[in-house]
């Protein structure tokens, strides 16, 4: 049975999509938003922005951190809108969460651990499991700073991108651009800052 979202909700809703969409279109490294919606979508997602996909079989540091911001920009457009959240954001928290812990353990991205598995090295990696906990707790909490600069800078596009999701419940990539200014289009790359990359 489908669940009927109250004005409100669907404002929250339609905010947090848009949050999720102007990421998606004005970073690099990043695949353009195609369809955003504000139809629930089985039984967790009330909404979605889908973005174009992608044959690569490999990413690089800049993608996953760009990807890691554009599952941000839900959760912090609730934040600059209503200076809250909600429970709206599990789904794309989980995933940070997964591309975090692989960024950090699998991939040998995290410059403070570099190239070690600590999963594969038993004991001694439990040892510094806490520090590669609060490193991917400095990179989570330094992209989701830049995030919500990024939403707080642009909101009048946020805002026109919730309008028309309100109004017409389904955008694709055509409006998307017809709405946003051609030149923020894959124009901004997410950076840790120095500091961050050492415990």
């Amino acid at each position: 049975r489908e669940r009927i979202m109250t004005k409100e909700e669907l404002a929250r809703v339609a905010h947090h999509e848009a949050g999720h969409c102007l990421m998606g279109y004005i970073l690099k490294y990043t695949e353009q938003p195609i369809k955003v919606s504000i139809i629930p979508r089985g039984e967790a997602a009330l909404g979605f922005s889908q973005q174009k996909p992608t044959n690569k079989k490999l990413m690089v540091r800049q993608e996953i951190l760009s990807r890691i911001a554009v599952l941000l920009g839900g959760r912090c457009a609730e934040k600059i809108m209503y200076q809250n959240v909600s429970t709206g954001a599990s789904d794309d928290i989980e995933k940070v969460s997964s591309l975090l812990y692989n960024y950090s353990i699998r991939w040998g991205m995290n410059d403070t651990i570099g190239a070690i598995n600590i999963d594969a090295m038993g004991n001694i990696g439990k040892a510094i499991g806490n520090d590669i906990m609060f490193r991917c707790k400095y990179i989570a909490e330094d992209i989701e700073q830049q995030t919500m600069d990024l939403l707080t800078k642009h909101k009048k596009h946020m805002i026109k991108l919730a309008k028309s999701l309100l109004r017409n419940e389904t955008i694709v990539y055509k409006e998307i651009k017809r709405l946003l200014p051609r030149t923020l289009e894959n124009s901004i790359e997410i950076e840790l800052s120095e500091k961050k990359d050492v415990l």
